[in-house]
């Protein structure tokens, strides 16, 4: 049982296939704040405006500029495709949903739901181990999965001190669980050993809108860690998986050995800092005409994560993104305030960006060039709208001589109202 045991944890990692994406296993998972678009409405982008010609979703400072009280929904459909291993994945799930009132044209107040940091994979052994005993040949294999993720529960206001600078803030509150298992299959038993894990941590966002000069107006992100992400992890005694579905069965006609009664509960073990991140953004934005503008936004972002806890019980990868640095172009076209047509109740967004995200291990690095499309449809006076936003994007890995294909598609609605408005006495 001890030998299982230590085969299990300590040579489990040596060469995989990633069907999930290789992203998904690197550090605490696939961040969505660097991959692909933030929500529907504004695309790619987070601090110049993209919703509306003043606002944007992801900048809390912009918000005074709403003239309703809006609830924008965003659902994501996702797809990546590794052409040399042939391996495809594709999930959905809510990518961003926001509750934004603004108040007197002055202040404003925000909470928001949405995934940080995806975690499903499915690691498989390339190399099947075998060798030579009592006169027959036994092999065994090696796999690991895990499914999961952290959410971010988001706090967030707009304070205007004058007509030249806007202050905004984000707290994010990260909480989350995943549970995985590694697996080793011999002779046609397999023995498992799951684990769950938890996390918890929080982050504080700071942003800044100013008028640059008549034309351009610029923004800033300011990114620090509060409370640093730690995971509690919860580690399951290992057995047999008598009739191999993955559960540890304990109800006739099946009973996995041992049996969970039988044997103490591993201790909790908890890591303080995995995560812990720190950035500054920059962003510009310029009117080229009444309904036409030019946006560009650069970012530096930097992981002061303890290096000590980058064992494999957190990261299935022994390697993990250090920094990111980032470039965003967009052109935004947005629907006429007074025209009746259909055609100018369309809304275009069309932009470039490019992301380095550093690695730890063997100065190696993560490129990633992308596209994005967005069309919107404003109707009724208050400006619901609707809007559908699709992203291709290259991955090239340089440590692996890999390219991966990514696409996402999103779909979006922005339902508005008036609140806090005195009702005329009858």
């Amino acid at each position: 049982m001890v030998i299982i045991k230590n085969l299990i944890i300590y040579s489990l990692f040596f060469s995989f296939c990633l069907p999930q994406g290789r992203m998904n296993a690197l550090g605490i998972g696939h961040y969505n704040q660097f991959q692909g678009l933030n929500n529907a409405a504004d695309g790619f982008m987070e601090l110049t405006p993209s919703f509306q010609k003043e606002v944007s979703i992801g900048n809390p400072s912009t918000w005074h500029n709403l003239d309703y009280t809006y609830l924008s929904l965003s659902y994501s459909g996702d797809y990546s495709f590794i052409s040399q291993s042939s391996i495809a994945n594709g999930y959905s799930s809510l990518s961003n949903a926001i509750w934004i009132v603004p108040i007197k044209s002055k202040y404003a107040l925000g909470l928001s739901l949405k995934p940080y940091a995806d975690q499903k994979i499915k690691l498989l052994d390339e190399n099947s181990l075998s060798f030579v005993g009592y006169d027959t040949t036994h092999s065994y294999v090696r796999s690991f999965e895990r499914s999961g993720g952290i959410l971010s529960l988001n706090v967030g206001g707009t304070i205007m001190i004058n007509e030249i600078i806007q202050l905004g803030y984000w707290h994010s509150a990260l909480f989350g669980s995943t549970r995985q298992s590694e697996s080793l299959s011999f002779g046609g038993s397999s023995m498992i050993q799951t684990a769950r894990m938890r996390y918890n941590g929080i982050i504080s966002n700071l942003y800044l809108s100013m008028p640059f000069s008549n034309k351009f107006k610029l923004f800033s992100k300011y990114t620090f860690t509060y409370k640093p992400l730690q995971a509690i992890i919860e580690k399951k005694h290992p057995f047999d998986d008598v009739n191999d579905n993955g559960y540890h069965d304990f109800v006739s006609p099946y009973f996995d050995f041992p049996f969970p009664d039988s044997v103490s509960s591993a201790p909790e073990i908890k890591y303080q800092n995995i995560h812990s991140p720190d950035g500054v953004s920059l962003g510009l934005n310029t009117s080229l005409n009444g309904r036409d503008f030019l946006s560009i936004e650069l970012a530096n972002n930097i992981d002061n994560f303890d290096v000590s806890k980058n064992g494999n019980i957190i990261y299935p990868i022994d390697n993990r993104v250090k920094s990111t640095r980032l470039i965003r172009l967009l052109f935004s076209h947005y629907p006429s305030d007074i025209s009746a047509r259909i055609i100018d109740k369309l809304s275009l967004k069309t932009g470039l960006c490019y992301y380095e995200h550093n690695l730890i291990n063997n100065e190696s690095d993560i490129i990633e060039i992308g596209f994005s499309l967005s069309i919107g449809y404003k109707f009724k006076p208050v400006g619901n709208q609707i809007d559908i936003s699709y992203y291709l994007a290259n991955r090239e890995y340089s440590d692996m001589n890999e390219k991966e294909l990514v696409q996402q598609i999103q779909l979006g609605i922005g339902l508005a109202d008036i609140w806090f408005v005195k009702r005329r006495q009858k």
